[in-house]
């Protein structure tokens, strides 16, 4: 010992026990060492070293936690100022001692700890961030670290593995470099119960979590800001084995899985990207619920807030109505249409008046906020049930064996994701779901097709008892279903095809059901019992008010109102010509057929011969007003030819046609009409002398006028005495409907015993003729 300290320590064992840490002011420990032993240490000066083979730490018990505040309690036992420390008074000034001789500065102490080994620690952490509380056992920890020193910036090898929970091994081994942070590590978690996230879910979720096993493995690295490449980077895998939970509203299945495997992953920040080869989900299953009160279970689930108000509103619906009496329900009803009329109204009066929203580009867009890629994700053994617990019994389907592929997943704005599933209804039915999209903005682009095959309609049962009134005996389902969408804006098509819709018994909620769709399915399907409807719907997706599923039907409703209402109108779409035989112009009197008539008729027979079970009623009926004054002319013509004939001794054997009663003289024309009244009456008519004519008059004009008198009496005497009969109108109406048959069945195919005749038919006056309108039934 002289001007310097040279000294040269060496211990083989130093050992303590009992160390307890604890943050000022606190009451218990949070670090707890029971043992703490250095191994060979060698400690030299004036070089300032110290070496120590080994540091074993056994059984160490700490107590961690994250505050709401983010703040970490262990990271105050390393705070240098803690605050509400009593301020240090600074002592009164002294006389100014004499400088110091100048040294030579001194070394830094130097460590190095050759092998640290943390064995059997428990660690119990808690955050605190958000209520509950969630509590995470991690015992026990082993750590081991090589050649430990106080130069922060050598990388240190490093092992360690804890068991979190109980039950998850977390294992961690690489290297670390402290300052600045450098990490190449391999990490790997196996088999952690998805419980655990149980606390995280509920926030967000009304969930939950029964099973499911998380592990992943791979390559983490760590990088400072600035140096090259990311600052964090995982390379690896990660899989969620036997997943399953529940919705906590239905306490149902929700969302179940065997298996979803990340394959082949990289997740990278600062750069932000992540990028996947491979996601496999084996065996997913969802359920899909639509309650008593018409609550989807995703939404349940998803917003049970927004769930809880929506049946509030639907309980006290259902009391209101209970209460209300049919005037006021009524009343009721028609002022909310009346409301929603008017909001419509104003909808689009604002929707007009509004500027269209700029269409944006691929050169404006927003840049990716992280880039997403997936080379394929990959469907294997999929299921889903839907239930809808809304209609009176149950609807009930599946769909399983769902298969199949989306690969090119992408969140680059015009990237194409190219879909390709499979899967069947029931047992029997395919469906099939096919086309590009972008998934992370489907509303920039989607391009996809559904086809449903097979699908045996008595499975829909609840839902055609409500809107049809009827179960439904037997039929088949196709539809094909394809949505494009290019910048919000959507253009849909809708192909379906009904093939033996057979309507069975009547149920007990057919008083609410309006719609005739017996006759409707009779007037849509054709020869081979097939029904095919084509239902588009375009429109922009900012719309509100736009659901495709109430557009759907509104359609299929109107549809079916219009072919019940307008029938022949429906069948002129299909076969042209037929729509303007509903109606069948006669002259009074008349039951001769109009040639263009005649081929409207066969038109009509020709179409309803591809609609087999619909029948035809054609009227067999007169307009007295006008066809018995004309039956009363027609007989008038007839008695007038005979009595003319027979008073030009005119025989039909000849060659020379019977004069015309308006070609003869004057004095003839008199004889054949006193003839004609003679014979009506049994008496010669005695015509009254007409009146003088004027004074001056020529002869020959006086005697033409006293001869058109003359025939004018005679011509009303010879009406007089003519009437037609009841029976002879019941005739002509015959006549009328027998034209119409005989053009409805001369070579159209249509069979005989689908024409009926009924005298309760529709006849009328139509601008001087009678008008014959044929029913559908």
């Amino acid at each position: 010992m002289g001007e310097r300290l040279d000294l040269k320590l060496q211990l083989a064992k130093l050992r303590v026990a009992g160390i307890g840490l604890r943050a000022r002011g606190v009451d218990s420990d949070w670090i707890q060492v029971p043992s703490l032993e250095l191994s060979n240490i060698a400690v030299a000066m004036p070089e300032r070293t110290v070496a120590i083979a080994a540091l074993a730490v056994n059984g160490l018990k700490a107590q961690c936690w994250v505050a709401g505040d983010g703040a970490v309690n262990l990271m105050q036992l390393v705070t240098p100022n803690t605050p509400g420390a009593a301020p240090q008074v600074a002592p009164p000034p002294a006389a100014k001692p004499p400088a110091p001789a100048p040294s030579a500065p001194q070394k830094n102490w130097a460590l190095q700890v050759a092998s640290l080994e943390v064995k059997g620690a428990a660690v119990d952490f808690e955050d605190r961030m958000q209520a509950p509380v969630k509590r995470f056992a991690i015992a026990p920890v082993n750590l081991h670290v090589d050649n430990a020193s106080l130069d922060l910036t050598k990388p240190l090898p490093l092992k360690l593995d804890a068991i979190i929970n109980g039950h998850a091994l977390f294992q961690l081994a690489g290297t670390l470099t402290p300052d600045p942070l450098v990490a190449d590590l391999q990490v790997s978690l196996d088999k952690a119960s998805m419980k655990f996230l149980q606390p995280y879910v509920l926030p967000v979720a009304d969930l939950t979590i029964h099973d499911g096993w998380l592990s992943f493995g791979g390559k983490l690295q760590l990088r400072p800001a600035g140096k090259r490449g990311p600052q964090l980077s995982f390379n690896g895998e990660a899989t969620i084995d036997n997943f399953k939970s529940t919705d906590n509203t239905l306490n149902q299945d929700f969302v179940n899985f065997g298996r979803l495997q990340f394959q082949k992953m990289r997740f990278t920040v600062e750069p932000d990207a992540l990028k996947i080869d491979r996601v496999l989900l084996r065996e997913p299953y969802a359920r899909v619920i639509v309650s008593r009160e018409q609550i989807l279970n995703i939404s349940a689930v998803l917003d049970p807030k927004g769930v809880a108000a929506a049946l509030r509103d639907f309980h006290a619906k259902e009391a209101r109505e209970a209460s209300e009496s049919p005037a006021e329900r009524r009343h009721r009803e028609q002022q909310e249409q009346a409301q929603a009329a008017q909001a419509k109204k104003k909808e689009q009066a604002r929707a007009q008046s509004k500027p269209p929203a700029p269409v944006a580009t691929a050169k404006g867009a927003a840049p990716e906020m992280m880039p997403i890629r997936i080379r394929e994700l990959r469907i294997e053994a999929g299921r889903m049930n839907f239930s809808d617990y809304s209609v009176p019994p149950e609807f009930t389907a599946e769909v399983q064996d769902l298969k199949g592929t989306v690969t090119a997943l992408s969140s680059a704005r015009d990237s194409r994701a190219k879909v390709d599933l499979s899967g069947n209804l029931g047992e029997f039915s395919p469906v099939k779901i096919s086309g590009e999209l972008q998934p992370f903005q489907f509303d920039h682009f989607t391009d996809i097709g559904l086809s449903f095959e097979n699908i045996a309609l008595p499975v829909f049962n609840p839902y055609s008892g409500k809107f049809a009134g009827y179960s439904i005996a037997n039929g088949k389902l196709f539809t094909e279903f394809h949505y494009l969408i290019q910048d919000r804006a959507l253009q849909a098509s809708h192909k379906i095809r009904i093939e033996q819709l057979e309507w069975g018994a009547a149920t007990a909620t057919k008083g609410e059901a309006t719609l005739p769709v017996k006759f409707a399915t009779f007037l849509l399907r054709d020869s081979h019992g097939v029904i095919n409807l084509d239902i588009p719907v375009t429109g922009s997706l900012d719309d509100p008010k736009l659901r495709i599923g109430p557009i759907i039907w509104q359609v299929i409703k109107n549809l079916i109102v219009k072919a019940v209402s307008a029938p022949f109108k429906l069948l002129g779409s299909m076969f042209k010509g037929a729509e303007e035989a509903q109606f069948v112009d006669f002259a009074p009197g008349s039951s001769n057929l109009a040639p263009q008539v005649a081929g409207s008729l066969a038109t009509l027979a020709k179409g309803l011969v591809e609609k087999p079970g619909i029948r035809l009623e054609v009227p067999a009926g007169v307009a007295p007003d006008l066809d018995r004054p004309a039956l009363i002319e027609k007989i008038y013509q007839e008695q007038l030819a005979a009595a003319t004939a027979v008073q030009l001794h005119w025989s039909a054997d000849g060659k020379a046609p019977l004069p015309a009663f308006s070609t003869l003289k004057p004095k003839q024309q008199i004889d054949i009409l006193s003839a004609l009244v003679e014979k009506q009456t049994g008496a010669a008519p005695q015509v009254p002398e007409s009146p003088a004519p004027a004074e001056g008059t020529p002869r020959a004009q006086a005697k033409a006028l006293r001869e058109a008198a003359a025939i004018d009496y005679l011509q009303k005497e010879a009406h007089a005495h003519l009437q037609a009969s009841d029976e002879e109108l019941d005739g002509l109406g015959l006549a009328r409907s027998a034209a119409i048959q005989h053009a409805l069945l001369t070579d159209t195919g249509l069979e005989p015993a689908r024409v009926f005749v009924t005298k309760k038919g529709k006849v009328s006056a139509n601008e001087g003729k009678v008008r014959l309108e044929l029913g559908l039934q």
